[in-house]
């Protein structure tokens, strides 16, 4: 028969395991968040360096914002900034390709 201290044992340590497997799933799915806000923000530089000097300051601005909404861990509004980087950098290259 098992002793009532070694079935108290292993509770306690089934449910610790339990208590931290969520928080082992978060660990790579921040890692890809700040991987994938690197890349597009490195995309949205490489594009930067078509747009008139003025213009790129602002989208640059815009850029680094995005960039440090991310780090904080919000992607949703990360991802709002580098679309809103996007149409002004769409924006300013028309206006340039017109003149």
């Amino acid at each position: 028969m098992i002793a009532r201290s070694t079935i108290d044992r292993l509770t306690i340590a089934a449910l610790m395991l339990t208590a931290t497997l969520p928080f082992a799933a978060i660990t790579p799915a921040q890692a890809a968040t700040a991987t994938s806000c690197a890349v597009e923000a490195q995309q949205l530089r490489t594009e930067i360096s078509t747009a008139q000097p003025q213009h790129a300051a602002k989208v640059l601005r815009t850029v680094k914002t995005a960039e440090m909404i991310c780090a904080e861990g919000n992607r949703h509004e990360a991802t709002k900034k580098f679309a809103a980087a996007r149409e002004q950098l769409a924006t300013t290259v028309q206006l340039a390709d017109r003149r």
